[in-house]
């Protein structure tokens, strides 16, 4: 049963609103006044925040500026530190090759310093007290120096005892390292005449693979040098630069370089004093380059902009006058300000106004109607169910928003699913990578083990009749004296000038250590041309030990000791093994990779480790293989003949710092690596254990304590499923 609705009364019978409003108290007069002021605040707004961009920028184009000349001299001296090392692994070598006749060493260092490019003296001294490489000199400091000319002079013989005492030949061996050193001024008697110089050096001590000091080698820079590198404008051909040794000493002042020559500290310029502390604030809160705003001694603002260089931590500054960094800046605004605030004053006056006036005409049709729905309700369900624009919109709106949630769902699972697809992708793509470059070392190693065979072989085949010629003509020189006791003058004059006695006694030495080093040359070869079976395909019946000793070859340079880093000692403990069925390439990457997980491991435990507890408790790799007769062991070995073995086991064990508890569970994980950036892609362990277990139906595991260090077990089936190749 309906209810009639009361009927309507007349529309005459209720007073109607005016149409009219005051323009002032209106909506849109307020929207207007709301937008001026708003524009305003916008472009005040913008103006500071262009300002600050602006400043930025300028600031980043000083720092630009320093940055590209900061890697320039970081370059000289990566010159200089690589030059000074190749010379001390020379050093090294002819020590270990018994080579202790002074001029040899006295010419190296002046072939050296000719090929160095920016070096001005090289020399090196042993210690009195303990000289292993010329033991016959008690002071010896041979020595190489150019003059401004280029020409090199060169000089051995007893030096001044006072020399050890310097900081050159001090303070590297107190360190245990590489330094650079302070600049100092010095008579150079080498040159003649003797010259006064000022230099920094370069001085790294050298030691033998017991850790025993062989000596103190130094490279010299002169301050001349970094002047000529520095003198260049900072930025917008204004300004200089200034580089700043660690402790404040000038290195290169390019406005009066005379100041760098005379050992001046930097603080002790203008009232540069506070500016150096400020540096030495951030540098020492992890700021390395920054941008500091200063006022020199005369009042004059300023900008500095430094870099610390990190072979010394030496702090290269650039000096540029405000003007020069702010001046476009103010230009800029200024000109932009101008033309913003006319242009959008115009242009904003007329599409407010017009907005406004159209706005009050579109509204009042809306406000009248609600003014008569607030009159009459009587018609609030007439209005409330009227198709018209507005309603349309709101229907339109409510389903567009409706399909755009049910989209926003549907976008979520593709999204989520394209992510999984693409961690698929970049992993196979890194295993690709890496598997391709592991073939690539395999095909390079392959191609120098073929093209050194041949030539060492030649050798190795000539010695011993180079040998049996070399005492047939000893022979016949000794019964040629033993005849003819009273030579010819001119034989007995050649005879001394050519030491005919060290000669007869020098010369079977020496056709010795060519034997020995050809015999080693053959034993590389043969561990490389193993080693280079990386890109087999097939599976193959193989000897274990052969790979792995092979990788121990190929990792060689990073187990021996050097001036920067302790030796790590590997131990075998090879049992007796079957030949294994397995791809050999790809069990020798496994190799590679966890070897050189172990040699990451010990060289960062070292790292902070002191030189006594490196000595007390030196690193080791032990790795341990034997026969599993067992199947299915899970590690735990029984006592068994080779013939009859199931499996074998190859342990990797090292007494580095060990592996967190937190992240032995993630070690096979792709791309998980606790190792800096740039150092890892964590994808070493994953590969390893994807051809392990995956491929070779073996396993791996890790077995690690905190403190104690890390062991990596594999075991190997010596037959595959499935395969029946012959022993």
């Amino acid at each position: 049963m309906q209810t009639a609705a009361p009927p309507t009364p007349p529309e005459t019978s209720f007073p109607r609103r005016s149409s009219g409003f005051s323009m002032l108290r209106s909506v849109g007069s307020r929207l207007f006044l709301s937008v001026v002021g708003g524009s305003l605040i916008g472009l005040l707004g913008t103006t500071y925040w262009s300002y600050r961009e602006l400043t930025r920028q300028s600031e980043n184009e000083l720092l630009s500026s320093l940055q590209v000349k900061a890697e320039s001299l970081e370059g000289s001296f990566n010159t200089v530190e690589y030059s000074t090392k190749t010379v001390a692994d020379a050093l090294q070598n002819l020590y270990v090759a018994g080579e202790r006749r002074e001029q040899v060493y006295v010419d190296l260092m002046r072939r050296s310093l000719k090929t160095s490019p920016v070096g001005t003296g090289l020399g090196f001294g042993q210690p009195p007290t303990s000289r292993l490489i010329l033991p016959n000199r008690q002071f010896a400091y041979p020595y190489a120096v150019r003059d401004k000319s280029g020409q090199i002079t060169s000089k051995g013989g007893e030096t001044d005892p006072g020399d050890y005492q310097k900081r050159y030949f001090t303070e590297p061996i107190a360190a245990g390292k590489p330094v650079w050193l302070e600049p100092e001024r010095y008579t150079e008697t080498t040159l003649n005449p003797p010259q006064q110089l000022v230099s920094t050096a370069y001085s790294l001590p050298f030691y033998t693979d017991k850790q025993q000091l062989l000596g103190v080698l130094s490279q010299d820079l002169e301050l001349g040098f970094l002047s000529q590198k520095l003198s260049v404008s900072a930025m917008r051909n204004a300004g200089y630069f200034v580089l700043v040794s660690a402790k404040g000493n000038l290195l290169a002042y390019p406005p009066n370089p005379q100041k760098a020559l005379d050992l001046m500290l930097f603080p002790q310029i203008g009232n540069y004093q506070s500016l150096w502390e400020k540096i030495q604030i951030n540098l020492t809160a992890g700021e390395k380059t920054g941008v500091l705003r200063w006022r020199d001694a005369s009042g004059k603002s300023e900008f500095w902009a430094y870099q610390q260089i990190p072979n010394n931590n030496w702090i290269l500054m650039a000096q540029v006058p405000e003007s020069v960094v702010l001046g476009p800046v103010w230009r800029f605004l200024a000109a932009g300000i101008l033309g913003a605030v006319i242009g959008a004053s115009i242009v904003q006056g007329a599409v407010v106004f017009l907005f406004v006036r159209r706005l009050n005409q579109r509204l009042q049709p809306i406000m009248d109607e609600c003014n008569r729905l607030a009159e009459m309700n009587a018609k609030s369900e007439e209005l409330m169910s009227r198709e018209d624009e507005l309603g349309r919109l709101t229907i339109s709106f409510y389903a567009l928003l409706g399909q755009v949630t049910v989209n926003e769902r549907r976008l979520r699972k593709e999204t989520a699913k394209s992510a999984q697809a693409l961690q698929a992708l970049q992993q196979t793509q890194a295993q690709l990578i890496q598997t391709e470059k592991m073939s690539s070392l395999g095909q390079l190693v392959a191609g120098v083990a073929h093209e050194i065979n041949n030539p060492i072989n030649f050798i190795y085949g000539n010695l011993p009749h180079a040998s049996e010629y070399a005492q047939d003509l000893m022979g016949l020189v000794k019964l040629y004296d033993a005849i003819y006791t009273n030579p010819d003058p001119a034989i007995a004059n050649y005879q001394r000038s050519i030491d005919l006695d060290f000669l007869m006694e020098d010369l079977p030495k020496m056709l010795e250590s060519m034997s020995i080093g050809a015999d080693r040359i053959r034993e590389i070869v043969l561990s490389l041309r193993n080693f280079s079976r990386l890109d087999e395909a097939e599976m193959k019946r193989v000897n274990v030990h052969e790979g792995i000793d092979s990788t121990l070859l190929i990792l060689q340079n990073r187990l021996k000791g050097t001036a920067g880093q302790t030796a790590i000692e590997v131990v075998k403990d090879y049992g007796e093994l079957p030949l294994v069925e397995c791809y050999v390439g790809q069990l020798n990457q496994v190799f590679m990779n966890i070897l050189s997980n172990a040699i990451d491991a010990l060289e960062q435990y070292n790292q902070r480790r002191s030189r006594e507890d490196v000595s007390a408790n030196p690193s080791i790799i032990t790795i341990h293989t034997e026969a599993i007769a067992k199947e299915n062991s899970d590690f735990s070995p029984s006592s068994s003949l080779r013939s009859t073995a199931k499996s074998v086991l190859i342990s990797v064990r090292d007494n580095g710092s060990g592996i967190p508890a937190v992240n032995q569970s993630r070690l096979f994980d792709p791309f998980f690596t606790t190792k800096p950036i740039g150092k890892g892609t964590g994808l070493g362990l994953s590969i390893s254990y994807q051809i392990v277990v995956e491929k070779h139906r073996g396993m791996l595991k890790c077995v690690s304590e905190p403190g104690k260090g890390a062991e990596f077990r594999i075991e190997i089936p010596v037959l595959q499923e499935n395969k029946s190749l012959e022993a």
